[in-house]
């Protein structure tokens, strides 16, 4: 007969069993609504004890779509916070204008730090959209996971995303106002991305997204091929990645904003020896600032030259283009291709009617009101006789935007066509004076 083992090995598993069971109760020798208690007041104490307040990285979207925004908060053994960050500027339009509201810490599963009245600021990710969708998924509940006096790490409940608190030597305003400052000097530069130098002659550029903090990076220099991601936040001393990234061999995550060049604070090769990076700015060929348009110009249409003015608009994505007939324009800005554009677009009312610029071609007798259509702006790259060239942007199939009619409508979506109110037959440079 064979032998009965298995009622052996089941007589060893209990006792090993009852070893495992004996030794987790050694090792946690309070009651777990103990322990969630001693780590609620842990985290409280943490909040409260930084003297300054705590410089937040926040990451909205469980992909970091957004990239990252960062946050300073000020937490009272009352109950109250105070914040301000990046959104004060959008919101408020001044960072040391703060909002004061409430948070709690609660436990279920784990210690939640809850932000639990209404903060614009805190709020802003995760507020729904008018049309209810909450299109950032944002957290305002953060799951606390570690901590000590220097830094605190949370997880955004649903998200899942890392959210770090670092505590401040300065109060949370002044902390705002030193990244509002690096903020501004990155984008006064309009850079269309970074150079990468570990000392090595590499040639690889990390491009920077237009409307988030989010570096897309090519690991085969393929600006057709596939690409990497990198969301990232600023710090009262530069950027910090979300997590580290590593390119080229180097593993880095944070870096120092000195002299218009971001240098790494932690960049270590694969043997985890500490080496240089910098990332430099860098502009696509004949870039040319915003600022460098504004200013008066020469229209030239036809054989006709009129006067007109660039203002700003929206800085750095638009300007007002004033003189042309009646109505005001809006010409976009780009820093990718170092061009201006001329789309058509809904430019006010005469009458019962509402006037559209049309892009024309003046050929085939035809016009469109459909907004992708336009002009590309060119220029010279000569900012001491600087020249403007519309051409056709190449969005009308077999038509030909070459003029530009002023049409009536009645509706503001387009409606009926009612007939033209002026026209700029062959439309081709403006001269700047």
């Amino acid at each position: 007969m064979k032998p009965r083992i298995f009622p052996a090995i089941m007589a060893a598993c209990g006792l090993l069993s009852v070893a495992c069971v004996n030794q987790v109760e050694e090792v946690f020798d309070t009651k777990a609504s103990e322990r969630l208690e001693q780590t609620m007041l842990e985290c409280q104490s943490l909040l409260t004890s930084a003297e300054y307040g705590w410089m937040i990285e926040y990451y909205p979207d469980s992909n970091q779509s957004y990239g990252g925004s960062t946050y300073a908060a000020k937490f009272e053994d009352n109950g109250e916070v105070t914040v301000t960050g990046e959104v004060a500027q959008e919101i408020a339009g001044d960072v040391s204008k703060t909002i004061t509201s409430h948070y709690s810490i609660n436990s279920s599963s784990s210690v939640v730090l809850t932000f639990d009245t209404y903060n614009e600021y805190i709020h802003y990710w995760s507020d729904p959209d008018d049309y209810s969708g909450n299109v950032y998924e944002g957290d305002f509940e953060f799951a606390f996971v570690s901590g000590n006096a220097e830094q605190m790490i949370f997880r955004g409940i649903k998200t899942g995303n890392r959210i770090v608190f670092t505590a401040l030597d300065t109060d949370i305003v002044t902390c705002v106002q030193q990244i509002v400052a690096i903020q501004n000097e990155v984008v006064d530069n309009l850079y269309l991305g970074y150079k990468w130098d570990d000392g090595n002659s590499t040639g690889i550029e990390l491009y920077d997204d237009d409307n988030y903090n989010l570096l897309a990076y090519y690991p085969d220099g393929d600006m057709d091929g596939a690409y990497e991601t990198i969301p990232y936040s600023y710090t009262s001393e530069g950027i910090g990645f979300y997590q580290p990234a590593t390119i080229n061999g180097i593993t880095v995550q944070n870096f120092k904003w000195e002299n218009n060049t971001f240098v790494s604070t932690d960049a270590v090769d694969a043997s985890g020896t500490p080496v240089n990076v910098a990332l430099s700015g860098f502009h696509c060929d004949n870039f040319m600032h915003y600022d460098t348009f504004i200013g008066s110009y020469l229209l030239k249409y036809g054989s006709t030259e009129v006067p007109v003015t660039l203002t700003e608009k929206v800085r750095y994505s638009s300007y007002t283009l004033s003189g042309l007939g009646d109505y005001d324009l809006t010409i976009g800005y780009s820093k990718s291709d170092a061009t201006l554009s001329l789309c058509s677009q809904y430019i006010g009312t005469y009458g019962s009617y509402y006037i559209w610029c049309c892009p024309w071609d003046a050929d085939a007798g035809y016009l469109t009101w459909t907004t992708t259509i336009g002009f590309t702006l060119s220029h010279n790259a000569d900012p001491d006789n600087l020249v403007l060239t519309f051409a056709d942007n190449g969005v009308w199939g077999s038509y030909t935007a070459n003029s530009i009619l002023y049409y009536k409508f009645t509706a503001i979506s387009g409606g009926s066509s009612v007939g033209s109110y002026a026209q700029y037959a062959y439309i081709e440079t403006m001269t700047k004076q």
